[in-house]
């Protein structure tokens, strides 16, 4: 119910402040929005199979005062996660401390960002982030979000030229999470190494998508034939390896239905792009355009290369998915709502929404499993239960149980 409401209400308020263009009390309504997603997040109970992992993990963890160097030598306990549940250990032994606070720092940063870069159309992007990538950020990879957070400030921080809070922020989101190297690697090649023209940019994009085409195990064979070539810690190396040889995370299947997505989404972001640049861009979007123009084209790149090594698409969904929101959204007001009556505005929206919503339904309530010869399925985020009722469900504690994390009385947090 508690989803259904927060559907509704951010619903209202991208018709009501984005499509219809209300400014009255607009951002004091953005400031409950984002106390709402805070608590829906931070208060949550077993909700989440990562969750449960964190909380495990949590319950062996040491505090501030007796730290060994052991708790940092895994490339899934980088420096500033270990810090932190060390000093919510400190204070209070509970899970649920460390949970709260990853909600606050992420939402609020997210909040801090969206209100920044786009404020004409800050509630529908909200919305296109809680329908899709809310879930995952927030009750799965909650590690990443704090090195999207960082990396988010990073990004603010360069667009006004104040390069040391950039590289401060840069190292932060490093120490997060492993994959920021990756991210911010991206970012840096394509903003430093590639010329800035646009045709350039785009006939770069067309290449590489005709390469996955043609050959999808192009980047799984330079990977693995070039990794030995480099210093990379062993743990880093194997888990590298794991995922080229994985169903999941390596190369997608080669059938017609998966080259015609990729083609659909490419020429999809390339129309978007070039619809957007320009006069809109530079009065609506608060971003310097080269900037933008990378975001956008990071997001492609890495879609291409998704159907030649798919765990890379992860950077695209995690760390640059609020340029694929503010692009989207951005082209729908610049192309289509503009240039029709308020009236018509809010049904065309309505139509609009059903889009994103079909693409995102099942990352929010389904999940499939393999276990043995059994396929489960799952509502992974629903029903919600909080640390008020303590509702346990049936199938999320099974797959639980097929992770190693069941439930227990002395780790439930």
């Amino acid at each position: 119910m508690i989803y259904l409401f927060i559907f509704i209400y951010l619903l209202f308020l991208s018709i009501h402040y984005d499509i219809l263009e209300n400014k009255k009390y607009k951002w004091t309504h953005f400031k409950i929005v984002i106390t709402l997603l805070i608590l829906l997040a931070g208060l949550r109970w077993r909700v989440g199979s990562d969750t449960v992992v964190y909380a495990s993990d949590f319950y062996f963890s040491h505090d501030l005062f007796h730290l060994e160097l052991s708790d940092f030598d895994s490339v899934n306990k980088m420096p500033f996660w270990v810090i932190l549940n060390a000093f919510c250990k400190t204070i209070w032994d509970d899970f649920l401390l460390v949970q709260f606070i990853v909600a606050v720092f992420s939402l609020s940063v997210s909040g801090y960002f969206i209100k920044k870069i786009c404020p004409s159309f800050c509630f529908f992007v909200l919305f296109c982030y809680f329908i899709s990538r809310f879930t995952a950020l927030q009750m799965e990879v909650m590690r990443e979000s704090i090195a999207v957070s960082f990396c988010l400030l990073g990004i603010l921080y360069f667009n006004e030229k104040k390069y040391k809070n950039a590289l401060v922020f840069s190292v932060f989101s490093v120490m997060s999470h492993v994959f920021a190297i990756v991210a911010i690697l991206v970012f840096i090649v394509c903003y430093y190494c590639l010329p800035k023209n646009i045709i350039f940019r785009m006939f770069l994009c067309f290449i590489l998508l005709l390469i996955v085409l043609l050959e999808n195990d192009i980047i799984i064979y330079l990977i693995v034939n070039s990794i030995g070539g480099y210093f990379f810690n062993e743990e880093i190396v194997l888990r590298i390896l794991g995922y080229t040889n994985s169903d999941m995370y390596g190369n997608a299947e080669k059938s017609a239905l998966n080259y015609i997505s990729l083609i659909l989404y490419i020429v999809s972001y390339s129309i978007m792009l070039y619809k957007v640049r320009g006069k809109y861009l530079n009065s609506n979007i608060n971003l310097n355009k080269n900037i933008f123009d990378v975001c956008v084209f990071i997001c492609m790149y890495l879609l291409c290369i998704r159907f030649s090594f798919a765990i890379v698409y992860r950077i695209g969904l995690n760390y640059y998915y609020y340029f694929t929101c503010i692009l989207s959204v951005a082209f729908l007001k610049v192309v289509l709502l503009n240039r029709i009556n308020k009236k018509q505005r809010i049904l065309f929206f309505c139509f609009f929404i059903t889009v994103p919503i079909c693409l995102s339904y099942r990352s929010y309530f389904t999940l499939n499993l393999e276990s043995g010869a059994e396929i489960l399925q799952y509502k992974k985020y629903y029903p919600y239960s909080s640390v008020f009722d303590r509702n346990f469900d049936k199938e999320r504690e099974r797959l639980y149980q097929i992770r190693g994390e069941g439930f227990s009385r002395y780790n439930d947090y």
